[in-house]
């Protein structure tokens, strides 16, 4: 980021309706980078950077925080419109409707092209295997590898982890080779110009918006939009009943189809992997590679969502049926990619499946400060939190007594926000002469 970025405010991808919140401190406390305020006991404002993980959708009791999305009705204006989806979708009709059927449903709302990317979630997996091989000779290679695929995992790294970004493949995920290369084809064949043709991904997740717009691992996006699996679902419920066509769009096996499920990701490839889910275990695991404990382990699937893509907040079905649904789909079309080993090594040698972009942290306010007043802005806020009494509570407006004493020194509070210190005169002046 460029010295601008510090004076822009931040583009955020969920909505506070003031009408409905508060201001009872439930999302700040629950957001993982320390993003949100509430202030004079008034709502919740974001200030920090945002990595749309969802946790503050989740937690909050009134309904006050949601998402920013594509509206559905926008597909009609489209000159070209192409729909893949998340594999999480074949999980929310129940197990007696086809993944096929689901993206004939599809193609029945106005989509020109439906493309099944379980089928390039196998092609991924392959790509992996080979990645996983070629680091294994370096004896420099960084391990475990982390996977690329959730894009809060990755917002996440590149905020509070960035030393673990080298951890990361260089890779496309495959919604968005998807994109590329249908875009590509399509504007070959037919002679469409490529920005007059839109790529839809259907996602039960909350962070599609902000990778699309502000990706970590490429210059830019090659979607267009995102829509939410509950903003189509009642949709989608009614084509099926009224399919007639009988053409197959469904390519994958059991492996691609996986991918909505915790380990479903890892269970495709062929190597010494872990899977891990839920934030504060993804937290807790990034901690343990960043200490190095990790290091015999190939390959890490982490998905910031309990129950993987399942538990995304644009679900529709309990993640639990869901995830029934999906294991009896997999044991269906069985546990065998159907891609061609020798088809996807040409692909990965030709470097078909990496990123134009190095990953580059996502910088905090304070990152703008040479070292010598980053050394001197954390002796200041030291000297603050020695005052602080370390409850904890959340009621000064700050997540936490660390982040209140940075508040403080950077000037957005006052030391007497702290409801334990606001009548100690002494502490206060101390403060000030910090």
């Amino acid at each position: 980021m460029g010295n601008t970025a510090k004076e822009s405010k931040p583009f955020v991808y969920v909505q506070i309706d003031e009408k409905l919140c508060n201001g009872c401190v439930l999302c700040m406390k629950a957001c993982p980078t320390k993003a949100i305020r509430v202030r004079d006991n008034r709502v919740a404002r974001i200030q920090g950077v945002c990595i749309d993980c969802g946790e503050c959708v989740r937690v909050c009791p009134r309904g006050a925080i949601k998402p920013i999305f594509v509206q559905s009705d926008e597909i009609e204006k489209d000159i070209f419109s192409i729909v893949s989806s998340s594999a999480v979708l074949y999980s929310q009709f129940g197990g007696d409707v086809m993944p096929n059927d689901i993206l004939l449903a599809l193609k029945r709302m106005g989509f020109n092209l439906v493309y099944d990317q379980g089928y390039t979630n196998e092609i991924f997996n392959v790509a992996v295997e080979l990645h996983i091989k070629e680091n294994r000779k370096k004896p420099d290679a960084p391990w475990p590898l982390i996977s690329p695929i959730c894009p809060v995992v990755v917002r996440l790294i590149a905020y509070r982890f960035p030393s673990l970004l080298k951890h990361i493949p260089p890779f496309l995920t495959p919604s968005e080779i998807v994109a590329r290369e249908v875009k590509k084809r399509l504007s070959a064949k037919y002679g469409y110009k490529q920005e007059d043709i839109t790529v839809f991904h259907i996602t039960p997740c909350a962070a599609k918006m902000i990778s699309m717009r502000e990706p970590v691992l490429q210059t830019s996006s090659y979607l267009d939009r995102a829509i939410g699996i509950g903003q189509i679902y009642n949709t989608l419920k009614k084509n099926l009943h009224e399919l007639t066509e009988d053409k197959v769009l469904h390519h994958s096996g059991g492996v691609g189809i996986g991918w909505g499920m915790t380990g479903g990701e890892i269970a495709g490839v062929n190597a010494n992997c872990i899977a891990v889910s839920g934030i504060s275990e993804t937290i807790r695991y990034l901690e343990k590679i960043e200490m190095g404990l990790l290091h015999e382990t190939d390959y890490v699937e982490f998905r910031i969502c309990t129950e993987g893509c399942l538990g995304g907040p644009f679900t529709v079905a309990d993640k639990y049926q869901a995830k029934h649904c999906l294991q009896r789909l997999v044991r269906m079309f069985g546990m065998e990619k159907r891609v061609k080993y020798e088809y996807v090594r040409d692909l990965y040698e030709t470097g078909w499946f990496f990123t134009d972009q190095e990953a580059m942290p996502l910088e905090a306010s304070s990152s703008y400060l040479s070292v010598a007043e980053n050394i001197e802005r954390q002796k200041r806020i030291d000297e603050v939190l020695q005052l602080l009494p370390r409850k904890e509570c959340g009621a000064c407006g700050s997540p936490d007594c660390h982040t209140f004493a940075e508040d403080v020194i950077d000037g957005s509070v006052s030391i007497e926000n702290c409801v334990f210190l606001s009548h100690d005169k002494d502490k206060i002046r101390i403060s000030g002469e910090s």
